[in-house]
């Protein structure tokens, strides 16, 4: 429902036969921003949504949408923004896990107005990959000054603007943040993509 749910369809290689497709959204509107394989063939999705009731598994880091403001980021959130991640078994049938990462304020957003917002789908980028076991990590941005109340991480506090990069590590059940940073300063921040080297640090740009 909503103006967008995200859409997933797989192909196999030669892109003549559709394998699965799936629709995954709630009430209001959503948008993918990335895809990943992890190391079982298991498929890893970072997206926002602007629904209460979007699609979350028992044992989640969160299920509990936190929305904030009202925006038109090329999709309109009619209710704010919350980050979603989700898993999916390699067959597209399963939903494995799936879970809110949220503040107080729009997350997962580049602000339409922001000097970071010149190209096409710029409000819309962010980045998800996966270590060898399975654990998860997000290249993200957000408003939100309490999206890491409590979560260990190299900076936890906002650093003011009108937007932070953020940087943060799950566990493969997505069930809770291993650690999670604010990467900015004064003004508008945000983190586009990020990979990770042989010694698993992690690379970011933004």
């Amino acid at each position: 429902s909503g103006f967008y749910d995200i859409g997933i369809l797989k192909y196999d290689s030669l892109g003549s036969q559709l394998l699965y497709a799936t629709y995954v959204g709630g009430s209001n509107s959503e948008s993918p921003h990335s895809l990943v394989m992890n190391a079982s063939g298991e498929l890893l999705m970072l997206g926002t949504t602007s629904s209460g009731n979007f699609p979350t598994i028992e044992g989640a880091y969160s299920r509990t949408f936190q929305g904030g403001t009202p925006t038109s980021n090329v999709v309109p959130y009619a209710s704010g923004s919350d980050i979603v991640i989700s898993r999916f078994t390699s067959d597209g049938r399963l939903l494995l896990a799936s879970t809110f990462v949220g503040g107080s304020l729009n997350d997962g957003l580049n602000i339409s107005n922001s000097p970071l917002t010149r190209n096409y789908g710029d409000q819309l980028r962010g980045d998800i990959i996966a270590d060898e076991t399975g654990n998860v990590y997000v290249s993200s941005v957000t408003a939100s000054e309490d999206l890491f109340s409590g979560t260990p991480g190299f900076q936890t506090v906002f650093q003011g603007g009108i937007s932070d990069g953020i940087l943060f590590k799950m566990d493969v059940a997505l069930s809770k943040i291993i650690w999670g940073a604010y990467v900015g300063g004064s003004s508008a921040d945000a983190s586009h993509t990020l990979k990770l080297d042989s010694e698993l640090n992690i690379f970011a740009a933004g």
